[in-house]
């Protein structure tokens, strides 16, 4: 005994149905990308570049990352390695957190002036400085 293959029939549309169909296929499709493409626009207004005000370096962050950073730090967007920086020398000397950014963005100056442009220099500089805190200390 033999069986028959079963057999679907597609219901047969004409040329308007089909592209009735079709349009509505793509007006479902268009409305999802633009849910997604609004969600992205969204975020892209989120996040700016935010430059350090002791380095220069530039980063992205959030809004709202870079007003928590400002409140904490007398109104300056810090970066990350600055803001240790500056957190270290709070805790080294008790001062006001604007004298330590002082302090630090004057580190940075002398070190981008004198130690990137000649490190050779730099070298015998501190040598000079250690050898002369040296003699002084033997002399007290």
């Amino acid at each position: 005994m033999k069986k028959k293959p079963l057999s679907f029939q597609v219901p047969i549309m004409n040329d308007h149905q089909l592209l009735r169909k079709v349009a509505s296929d793509v007006t479902s499709e268009i409305s999802k990308l633009s849910k997604y493409l609004e969600a992205i626009v969204e975020l892209d207004e989120t996040i700016l570049q935010a430059e350090c005000d002791c380095c220069g370096l530039k980063e992205e962050c959030t809004k709202e990352y870079i007003s928590r950073i400002r409140n904490s730090y007398s109104g300056r967007w810090v970066c990350g390695l600055c803001s240790e920086a500056v957190k270290e020398r709070l805790n080294h000397d008790p001062v006001a957190i604007e004298e330590a950014m002082i302090t630090h963005r004057k580190f940075l100056r002398d070190f981008n002036t004198n130690i990137r442009v000649n490190p050779k220099l730099s070298l015998t500089l501190a040598m000079k400085n250690l050898a002369k805190r040296s003699g002084e200390k033997r002399r007290n």
